[in-house]
């Protein structure tokens, strides 16, 4: 049983809204610049960023590999990092975000720990994946925002993320040793502002999910220090990608800035996104990088695109690599039939 119909629908539609943004943002831009930029980037760099995603796979199947310790010692890292392939491929493809989902099915099944288990590190990954882009986005907005010579209203911007993203990181944190007082003021405060009210209760879960992720590592600070570790790595690599994009074209970025960009990029895959994030990959690259200061349309649009295909691809090929090297099937994967028992897990 692979999407039913509601998926396809929902699918289809933001799809075609993806490429009806693309279209305007190409048009905006001016095609035949952003073709003839594209044509004068160099294939070394761009083949670099390509290719830092292997490394960025591998730091994460470690730490997958050290979370699964309790459940299960000698879990080989192959698994682990085919397994994280096939959960990106599945969530650039689909917007509905299974990928964690499929990735901890797929290994459940070949590691013989299960579903919930496998399921239950997931919650912790995702933790551990906030805080590390959590606390790089604060550190590099904080030094852009003072050595960057950036519109002092984005400047004000990038001091008001900070310290909301500081807010956020302090209620996870605390909530570990307080939980029910925490998620309590977060449904006070969310329930209190328009527009956003309505999700208070899923915003509550959502908190919730997080801290009990981080409630089982904060009791052993070797492995909490560990864990952060790989995942500051892992996320640095990932952005380094961003930065290789901009060296291809010969465009003058900080590393800081950089990195900025690419965890902000990151962040935004939180958000409803369209398949293969045909159109708002782009869209948020625009707004992103012009506040950083990038004002050239056609080079922006140039280096977003390209940025998105160099990305992209190699996601998707790891990806189909992992399907043959773990013996799963396609239909196997994109199945929601497999991931029955996901609402009883969340509900748990």
């Amino acid at each position: 049983m692979g999407l039913n119909k509601k998926n396809t629908v929902r699918i289809g539609v933001s799809l075609v809204i993806g490429i009806i943004l693309l279209i305007i943002l190409l048009w905006w831009s001016g095609i035949d610049k952003i073709i003839e930029q594209i044509s004068s980037a160099s294939p070394l760099w761009l083949t670099v960023s390509a290719v830092v995603i292997i490394p960025a796979y591998v730091l994460k199947a470690i730490r997958w590999k050290l979370l699964l310790i309790p459940v299960k010692r000698g879990i080989q890292v192959s698994n682990t990092f085919w397994s994280t392939a096939l959960g990106a491929m599945v969530n650039t493809l689909i917007p509905i975000r299974i990928g964690e989902f499929a990735k901890a099915y797929v290994l459940g099944e070949k590691e013989r720990t299960g579903f919930a288990p496998a399921c239950s590190s997931i919650i912790v990954e995702r933790t551990l994946d906030l805080i590390g882009l959590l606390t790089i986005g604060i550190v590099t907005m904080l030094i852009v925002s003072t050595q960057t010579s950036l519109d002092q209203l984005v400047a004000n911007i990038f001091t008001a993320v900070a310290l909301l993203i500081a807010a956020i990181l302090t209620v996870i944190v605390v909530g570990t040793k307080k939980e029910d007082a925490i998620i309590k003021i977060v449904i006070q405060v969310t329930s209190k502002i328009p527009f956003v009210k309505k999700y208070a209760a899923k915003i509550a879960d959502f908190a919730s999910s997080l801290i009990k992720g981080l409630q089982g590592l904060s009791q052993n600070p070797k492995t909490l220090i560990i864990n952060l570790s790989l995942t500051w790595a892992a996320w640095l690599v990932h952005t380094s990608a961003i930065y290789f994009a901009f060296m291809a074209f010969n465009y003058p970025i900080s590393f800081v800035a950089s990195t900025l960009g690419g965890t902000l990029m990151s962040l935004t895959h939180i958000l409803p996104a369209t398949p293969g994030y045909v159109g708002s990959y782009e869209a948020f690259w625009v707004l992103i990088f012009t506040m950083l200061g990038v004002k050239e349309r056609e080079m922006l649009m140039a280096i977003g695109l390209t940025s998105h295909i160099v990305g992209a691809l190699p996601v998707i090929a790891v990806g189909c690599i992992s399907v043959i090297w773990l013996g799963v099937s396609f239909e196997e994967i994109f199945s929601f039939k497999k991931y029955s028992n996901i609402q009883n897990f969340q509900k748990e």
